[in-house]
């Protein structure tokens, strides 16, 4: 009776979860502006079901402690691919909400926009690195 309880407590809150995280991605046009950006509109929905189906198979081997035992290449191959497109929502989000062009006015570094996005993305994928290979090491 009690695991049934917090399965269905579980669940409802992945339910709610993923509709918010659905309602953001709708509401600010997320997918249908990373197209734009990529040019690949007419593979919309085919981006719609990956999406959905990686999170779905994402949430199942978190949730399960499954390993698919593919090697370190594949692992490599997969983290590239999912900062990638980590990278890419990110900005459209941000693009999507006119953050960066308000920094820009706010504080007067016109000229300078895209080195600091670039410094971002360098600092960020450094710092990645380095957790995954020195600092996560036991």
């Amino acid at each position: 009776m009690r695991t049934g309880f917090l399965m269905l407590i579980g669940f409802s809150e992945g339910v709610v979860v993923g509709s918010g995280v659905v309602a953001l991605l709708t509401l600010l046009d997320i997918i249908p502006r990373l197209c734009q950006i990529t040019g690949t509109y007419h593979y919309i929905s085919l981006y719609q079901i990956i999406l959905i189906s990686a999170t779905f198979c994402g949430s199942m081997f978190s949730l399960m402690n499954y390993s698919l035992g593919l090697g370190v290449y594949f692992l490599i191959f997969s983290g590239l691919t999912y900062g990638i497109f980590v990278g890419m929502l990110a900005s459209a989000l941000a693009e999507a909400v006119d953050v960066i062009p308000i920094i820009e006015r706010r504080l007067k570094i016109d000229g300078y926009i895209k080195y600091i996005i670039l410094s971002l993305i360098l600092g960020k994928s450094f710092g990645s690195i380095l957790n995954w290979t020195i600092l996560n090491m036991n």
